[in-house]
This record gives structure tokens, C-alpha cells and sequence, in this order.
């Protein structure tokens, strides 16, 4: 995957992901109402939204390949951006947003998009996912949490359409 990025990948910046979601509720001590409640983003401004996209993600790669998961920033002054993943599907690199609340602008997503246009390996959609239906909008897929595991299946089809 490294290979047909062809971005700057800098390996002494990362994120971490926990080992898993059910082990940072217990370490948190969050109340199970809190985490049924229809506004994720109260959690930790989204963080756990995120970790839980990003265990997904990593679940879903095909197990004869070492698990890859990558993100993107851009650190201009005033002008800083950045995507939650990067993937791989179907041989095309795609952005990945997560959004836990209602509402979230993705202004990295179309300044991603916009700065890597002109590499054939960059999808020319970018992925939101978070609490809103699924649907194709400017752009955007939205794919809620609860489809995150048809994710594959979901960009197949949007490219064969």
C-alpha cells in the first residue's frame, strides 16, 4: 500500500488505536446509558467514534496482508488539515472521515480530494462515516457506523454505477 500512495508517509507520526473498544469503556469507566445515548460525540468529543472506526477497519483487511491503516495531515500555518484513514479498496486509495455527531464539516475531505486529483490511485469520493443514512452526495459517501462492515461492498457499488 505504501507503494501506490505515493504520498509522504512519515512513520515517526501515528496514531494509536487501542487494542479494543469494550477494554477503553471498562479503563474509562463510562456508564453503558452513556454510550447508548444518540449523540456520540458527547464521548469524548468523537475520540471512541474514531477508535471504533479504526478497529473495524483494520478487522476487515484481508488477514494474508500484514493490517494497514494510514492517515493524512496537512500542517500549512492556518491552514492545517486532516483525514481520519486512508484505505485501500478496490485498488483505489480512499479518504475516510469519521463524524460522530449530527453534524460535521469536511473541509479536509474536499482539501484532500482537491490536492490529490491528479493521482490516478486516489479515489475522487471520499467516505463520511457517521450517524447520518447512507447516501452520495457532492463527493461524499455517508455509510453510518452500523454499515462500517459493508464498507467493501458499499464502494463497489458506487464505482460500478
Amino acid at each position: 500500500m505504501v507503494r501506490l500512495m505515493r504520498l509522504n508517509i512519515i512513520y515517526k507520526k501515528f496514531k494509536l488505536l487501542f487494542l479494543d473498544i469494550g477494554l477503553i469503556k471498562n479503563m474509562s469507566g463510562l456508564d453503558a446509558e452513556l454510550l447508548l445515548a444518540n449523540d456520540l460525540n458527547l464521548i469524548y468529543e468523537g475520540a471512541l467514534s474514531e477508535q471504533l472506526v479504526g478497529q473495524e477497519l483494520l478487522a476487515n483487511q484481508a488477514i494474508t496482508t500484514p493490517p494497514e491503516l494510514y492517515y493524512w495531515a496537512r500542517d500549512k500555518h492556518g491552514a492545517s488539515a486532516e483525514i481520519d484513514y486512508l484505505v485501500q479498496i478496490g485498488g483505489q486509495i480512499i479518504p475516510i472521515e469519521v463524524k460522530s455527531g449530527k453534524s460535521g464539516r469536511l473541509k479536509s475531505m474536499q482539501i484532500f480530494l482537491d490536492e490529490h486529483k491528479q493521482y490516478a490511485q486516489i479515489a475522487n469520493f471520499g467516505i463520511k462515516i457517521s450517524q447520518d443514512n447512507l447516501q452520495f452526495d457532492h463527493r461524499i459517501l455517508s455509510i453510518p457506523f452500523y454499515m462500517l462492515n459493508q464498507i467493501d461492498r458499499i464502494v463497489k457499488a458506487v464505482n460500478s454505477s
